[in-house]
């Protein structure tokens, strides 16, 4: 549904992943095959958590982290929005983990049905979007949003990440907020990164 803002592709390359919603045009990959390619490091995801509920505004009918054998680690999500949305704030912040998880590059805000509506020209915000159009069509359509039940399977594909980033823990922070500053759904995904080569974690630096 949402997704953008200000600052740095660096970091915003890892966290766009390949999902799956009711109309997911899986032949549509045109846009990033300029960063498949062989990386110096590998990255797994350790878990996805919904956090903040129950949710008021909305219904969580299930969040689970599904583990696969030498596969990329799933999301599979069901959100029941019952009222129709036409004002959405959207939250997206990164974190890295030092002796405690700190803000890292990505801090972002954005009201995502004005921001559909009107197309600002803003380069990182458009590529963050055009980005998640691909990844998740059914959350990324212009609002209003709501009145449905929304069931989406969603991961991290290799083939999107930069070609490199430091070694280290990292959590990233979705929240999706109403009008009158109540959560409709909130998440945070868990990643580890691992380097081979002499560029170490954040800490060593």
């Amino acid at each position: 549904m949402w997704m953008w803002t200000i600052n740095v592709l660096l970091f915003v390359c890892l966290l766009n992943g390949t999902a799956f919603a009711e109309q997911r045009n899986s032949t549509d990959t045109s846009a990033f095959q300029s960063r498949n390619e062989t990386k110096p490091y590998t990255f797994k995801i350790l878990k996805y958590i919904c956090v903040g509920t129950p949710y008021k505004r909305s219904r969580l009918n299930y969040c689970k982290t599904v583990l696969r054998r030498n596969k990329p680690t799933l999301l599979n999500v069901s959100v029941t929005v019952p009222e129709v949305l036409n004002y959405i704030w959207v939250v997206v912040k990164v974190h890295y983990k030092f002796s405690t998880y700190q803000p890292f590059l990505i801090d972002m805000e954005e009201e995502a049905c004005g921001y559909m509506k009107n197309r600002p020209v803003i380069p990182q915000t458009d590529y963050i979007f055009d980005t998640f159009v691909k990844s998740v069509p059914a959350l990324s359509a212009p609002c209003p949003h709501g009145n449905r039940t929304y069931n989406i399977v969603w991961w991290l594909e290799e083939r999107l990440t930069p070609r490199s980033i430091p070694a280290g823990e990292y959590r990233l922070d979705f929240k999706f907020v109403a009008k009158d500053n109540v959560t409709i759904f909130a998440s945070e995904t868990y990643v580890m990164v691992r380097r081979s080569g002499i560029i170490g974690s954040m800490i060593e630096w």
